[in-house]
């Protein structure tokens, strides 16, 4: 469906603000008492994650975008809040009251909420609005409950994948461009980069859940998922054939084949710069880290290689993530329609308004940053080509080193695994410390391992469904 094309000044550092701080609409006020609908469909909302006053570049950039919202929405008026999502306190918020009606979270945690009935169904949105129709489905997939319902709009995606450091496959002698089809390939890679260079073949994340988070991609990419639901009960299966497989794995890397170095307490605030900086080959990661690995860790672009996870015969998929703007439970249809309307300005206009489009990558590229954004595009692949051809000029990202894993994610046999619906962060960190161990234990055992974790996360599963 065609829209309006609209002028709008494209705010220099636009994507490093709403990266970092997940500027989305909210409303206040406790359910008895909220104020966010006024008197003749006038609507007041409150953006959550607001820039602190001393960050005043930020706060200038999320200011201006305010303006030019309210200058286009006649009726809707947004008040800035410093309140961010922290799952250490969402509870709280909702049972006093104070929580936001729309911000952003990790898709790691969407499943949970909506099993807790803390989200409002946004489908009815999906079936109307031109631009939630151009999602990909393999994005939106995510912020679907059992029930086929719509709780989240995606606003950032990406897929596990095999990050390489090309400068360091040349070194080894290795063609950087040549895809890592098996998991063989990547142990027979990460053999040379051991044998042939100062790196270690492959860096394993431990630590912060995200050893957890990375071993289940592995395991869905060998066959397994850690958790299945049947209609509306989720049971933990950490002790499958698949997740072991997974682990012998790593374990015959890291002590028959000695190709990950000697640090095991490893999570990406870590790994990333020495990944970035040549002392690993390869890192099993989020296909978006190209942002931070560039921009924070200051990873030369064109060192930087990606492709999809290799699929064992039984292979269910690449593991998806990123992040999702979420409305709660008892927001007004009205305050739900206007804060769709902000989702859509502030992350997602840029694919359907291709002048602004234009617009807002040069001005991001001129601001350092990388355009486009790398990781799962959050729209359909027609959609994408179109979005590209407008950015054009503009374009800083190598894309033809990232040739292979786009051409996957466009492949009809390309498929998005959704992450564990029911407290996936605390089954993560059990998964840490299965890996912690059998990385430093020669002698580990891995099916005793995943039993004892199996039988706590039955617990942790259990007690979060009632």
């Amino acid at each position: 469906m065609p829209r309006t094309l609209r002028r709008r000044v494209a705010a220099g550092g636009l994507a490093s603000v709403a990266a970092s701080a997940l500027l989305l609409t909210a409303c206040t006020g406790t359910p008895a008492e909220n104020t966010g609908s006024g008197g003749d469909g006038e609507v007041t909302l409150v953006v959550g994650g607001m820039p602190a006053a001393t960050d005043e570049a930020a706060l200038k950039i999320f200011q201006d975008k305010v303006a030019e919202f309210e200058a286009e929405n006649d009726g809707i008026t947004i008040e800035g809040s410093e309140v961010a999502y922290d799952p250490t306190t969402f509870a709280a918020q909702v049972a006093g009251g104070t929580l936001p009606t729309v911000m952003g979270v990790p898709v790691t945690d969407i499943q949970s909420l909506i099993n807790r009935e803390q989200l409002k169904d946004l489908s009815s949105f999906y079936e109307s609005d031109p631009v939630l129709g151009e999602l990909n489905e393999t994005v939106t997939a995510n912020v679907q409950g059992t029930d086929g319902a719509y709780y989240g709009i995606p606003i950032s995606a990406f897929t596990l994948a095999v990050l390489v450091n090309r400068d360091i496959f040349e070194q080894a002698g290795l063609d950087p461009d040549a895809p890592l089809e098996t998991w063989d390939d990547v142990a027979d890679a990460a053999d040379a980069i051991s044998e042939k260079t100062d790196a270690a073949g492959l860096a394993q994340l431990t630590s912060l859940n995200q050893g957890g988070w990375t071993l289940t991609a592995i395991s869905a990419a060998f066959g397994g998922v850690i958790e299945e639901t049947d209609g509306d009960t989720t049971t933990a299966t950490l002790d499958n054939d698949a997740t072991a497989s997974a682990l012998e794995f790593l374990q015959e890397l890291r002590w028959d084949r000695n190709a990950m170095g000697d640090n095991f307490l490893l999570d990406f605030d870590a790994a990333g710069p020495a990944f970035a900086s040549g002392q690993y080959g390869m890192l099993v990661g989020a296909s978006e880290w190209y942002n931070p690995l560039v921009r924070n860790f200051e990873m030369a672009p064109e060192s930087f290689g990606l492709f999809p996870l290799p699929q064992e015969s039984a292979g269910l998929g690449s593991l998806g993530g990123g992040s999702v703007a979420i409305v709660r439970a008892d927001a007004t249809d009205a305050e739900a329609e206007a804060a769709v309307k902000w989702t859509n300005f502030y992350y997602l206009d840029r694919f359907a308004d291709m002048e602004f489009a234009a617009e807002e990558a040069a001005s991001q590229a001129a601001d350092g940053g990388t355009v486009p954004r790398v990781g799962l595009p959050l729209v359909a692949p027609e959609a994408y080509s179109e979005y590209l051809a407008a950015i054009d000029e503009s374009i800083n990202v190598p894309l033809e080193n990232l040739e292979t894993y786009y051409s996957a994610t466009e492949s009809a046999d390309f498929q998005v695994v959704t992450e564990p619906p029911v407290e996936a962060q605390q089954v993560y960190g059990l998964l840490d410390s299965v890996l912690q161990a059998v990385l430093t234990d020669e002698n580990a055992d891995i099916d005793a391992l995943l039993a004892e974790a199996q039988q706590t996360a039955e617990g942790i599963v259990s007690a979060a469904q009632g």
